[in-house]
């Protein structure tokens, strides 16, 4: 039979060390992990390296070392620790904490990757712009730390030779497994074993269900009327040269942005199109005012940064009090009434496409830069976009999409630039001309015209 005390007693003891290990691990590894993604410098690649080699790393070599460390002839000995719980705690620590700093670390990077743009042009403070990298990396940062929990409330080795297993003091539920196991009760070390996975799925379940009911709560959408649009204050003539690892992505292209205008941007693929969007937001240098009222950018690939789609309406008003919030009113204009309430995971391209812009839509730009805004979507939706961008145009908005729909640039653009292989072409040019007008030509022929 099991002994019911010392069973309780083990419990308590594992969930103590394991708990308290996780947290402590928790609270050093996820703020490690946020700072080293941020880093760019190569070291930190070979830093990655090493802490990632550390997720295999053996608990008896932990148990070494903390047992070293803690030994009346260790460097910490005067704690007199050694065979105590702390002792098995910092010794969790230690083991999982490579774990939960390596998986932040890779959470907090995917999140610079997929969202810096979007962040760095909406006009947040560091403060908000930290917050919402917390948020949006959670997912990845709660597996690191399950993985972690699941890794340290296994561990045997390492709690044994620095706790000595102590019974009713430092004997956990693993020690206890091997400890009848030893003894020859496989019958007590089977419920042992079973108790132990069944506590640690419960309490696995238990944060996937609090978790999942903080991300469904439901947000109010407020807004019925259309944000009254920003002019631009002024014309600005720009000349835009980038270069990247020697090549050149744009030689001297001449964006001029004038009130109550539009410029469409037309080319083949990798003519430098996104990247004088990017210039022209500031992504690739120079100093830029984005945000309310300045600079929005429209990014080619939907980028969504909430979990529904009523939370991701409001989110300009909720960033910026002084926006008066417009969710309701782009609910309706851009048909998603119906899926207010819906999981942005679970929207399909077209309507994330229409989230996002009518999430940018609300901070009611003066300078409107649109990355193929309507490539995914069906040509009703299409009208509705440019009856939208005309009355912001009227009201004195400036406005630069790329498009590689002709049609459309001749029908709602005053101006068109072509861009070839990073030059601004004249629209005489040869290729301008024929794309232009929809003709084909000979690419070879003009390419070296």
């Amino acid at each position: 039979m099991v002994d019911g005390l010392a069973l309780t007693q083990a419990i308590q003891t594992t969930f103590i060390t394991s708990g308290t290990a996780t947290i402590l691990a928790t609270l050093i590894g996820v703020p490690l992990g946020a700072w080293c993604a941020r880093s760019t410098h190569r070291s930190f690649g070979r830093l990655k390296t090493l802490i990632t080699a550390l997720y295999g790393l053996p608990p008896v070599v932990v148990g070494v070392f903390v047992y070293s460390l803690f030994s009346k002839s260790g460097a910490l000995g005067s704690l007199d620790v050694l065979f105590t719980v702390q002792a098995m705690i910092f010794a969790q620590t230690c083991l999982i904490l490579p774990l939960i700093w390596g998986g932040s670390w890779t959470a907090f990077e995917g999140v610079g990757k997929a969202y810096s743009d979007t962040l760095s042009t909406m006009g947040i403070s560091r403060r908000q712009r930290l917050f919402m990298e917390i948020r949006l990396a959670s997912n990845g940062v709660y597996h690191a730390v399950v993985i972690g929990f699941g890794r340290a409330i296994a561990e045997v080795g390492a709690v044994i030779m620095v706790g000595g297993n102590i019974a009713g003091k430092t004997r956990v539920m693993t020690t206890s497994i091997v400890l009848e196991t030893s003894k020859g009760n496989m019958g007590q070390a089977a419920v042992l074993g079973v108790l132990l996975l069944v506590l640690s799925l419960s309490l696995v379940a238990l944060a996937a269900m609090v978790r999942t009911r903080r991300l469904a709560v439901r947000v109010d959408v407020s807004g019925s009327e259309l944000p009254q649009p920003t002019p631009l204050s002024k014309a600005i003539n720009k000349r835009i040269t980038v270069q990247k690892a020697g090549r050149m992505i744009l030689n001297d292209v001449e964006a001029v942005l004038k009130p109550g205008e539009i410029t469409a941007v037309v080319g083949e693929s990798g003519a430098g199109k996104t990247t004088l969007l990017r210039a022209l937001a500031g992504l690739e240098g120079d100093e830029v005012v984005c945000g309310p009222a300045s600079c929005i950018y429209v990014q080619q690939n939907p980028v969504l940064l909430t979990s529904s789609v009523a939370s991701e309406l409001m989110l300009p008003s909720k960033l910026f009090p002084s926006l008066s919030p417009a969710g309701q009113a782009y609910a309706s204009l851009f048909q998603l009434d119906e899926v207010l309430n819906q999981s942005t995971q679970d929207l399909s391209g077209g309507e994330r496409q229409r989230l996002m812009l009518a999430r940018q839509c609300s901070f009611s730009p003066s300078l409107f830069l649109l990355d193929e805004c309507t490539s995914n979507l069906g040509w009703l939706h299409v009208q509705t976009i440019e009856r939208e961008l005309l009355r912001m145009k009227m009201e004195g908005v400036c406005i630069v999409m790329v498009t590689h729909n002709i049609s459309q640039a001749h029908r709602i653009a005053d101006s068109i630039v072509v861009l070839r292989d990073g030059r601004q072409l004249e629209h005489d040019d040869p290729f301008a001309t024929s794309m232009l007008t929809g003709e084909w030509l000979d690419h070879e022929a003009t390419k070296n015209a």
